[in-house]
């Protein structure tokens, strides 16, 4: 049963990371229908790892990309460097603050459901509004601030960070595999910040429980099923529109609504 915890961990760490429909939430919902013990930071630590690696391992090209500009001093010509900066601090900044208050408080079956349904309904009328396809290279200080201020209201469990910002971005005129992939590439600072806070609480406590084999085991579980949800996720929105993540986002709060009567 203990390691079972930690694959299924894995699992839903990696299959909803990227995907619109929310992890936190996920996560939330799976520890409050299974009472299992809380698994710790460590394994925390060790499934966001895995997750950063994934997208990193998918958006190789594009970081290249980005690093290539700044180590031949080429940061100041198209300036995407400074934008995704932009676009990253609000969350950051603000997560310092409210992490561990939303942590606390913000679990509700009832708030993930609700969010889960709003942000839903959300994401379908940008998907349906956005005829424009532009470029996230294109993308302006003023869009990427835009959409930086919006990734706030992820930290709701249920909202899902790639759901709001995909949605900003498509709101925006962002196609929808652009919108995919400058979510994918604003989730690594995002996921980095969060490994580094949890981090800082291990150092915080007293006693700290360290399963390295189980930790692994749920950190390689993370990878390999995130890394194929992206694979899914970019080759299914090439030729479908995001529909299957908001009926199934509207399901799963209906139901959880029902179950939470």
């Amino acid at each position: 049963m203990f390691e079972l915890q930690y694959f299924l961990i894995g699992i839903i760490q990696g299959v909803t990371e990227f995907l619109p429909i929310s992890s936190s939430g996920h996560l939330v919902l799976f520890a409050k229908l299974t009472n299992w013990e809380d698994q710790g930071l460590f394994t925390d630590i060790a499934v966001h790892f895995g997750t950063l690696f994934a997208v990193i391992v998918y958006l190789r090209k594009d970081i290249y990309y980005l690093l290539s500009n700044i180590f031949q001093f080429r940061i100041f010509e198209d300036q995407i460097i400074f934008k995704l900066i932009l676009s990253t601090l609000p969350a950051i900044i603000l997560g310092y603050f409210i992490y561990d208050y939303v942590s606390l408080y913000f679990r509700s079956i009832q708030l993930i459901a609700i969010s889960s349904i709003v942000f839903a309904i959300i994401l379908f009328f940008a998907d349906k509004i956005s005829i424009e396809a532009k470029s996230w290279q294109n993308i302006t200080y003023t869009e990427a601030l835009l959409i930086g201020l919006l990734q706030v209201l992820a930290f709701i469990p249920g909202a899902s960070r790639a759901g709001v910002t995909i949605t900003a971005a498509r709101f925006l005129g962002y196609d929808r595999l652009n919108a995919a992939r400058f979510s994918m590439l604003l989730s690594i600072p995002i996921i980095f910040a969060s490994m580094m806070l949890s981090l800082i609480n291990v150092f915080n406590e007293e006693q700290v429980v360290v399963n390295f084999y189980q930790s692994f085991s749920a950190a390689l579980v993370a990878f390999i099923t995130a890394l194929l949800s992206i694979i899914f996720l970019m080759r299914f929105i090439k030729q479908a529109n995001f529909n299957i993540f908001i009926i199934y986002r509207i399901i799963l709060g209906i139901i959880l609504l029902i179950v939470n009567v």
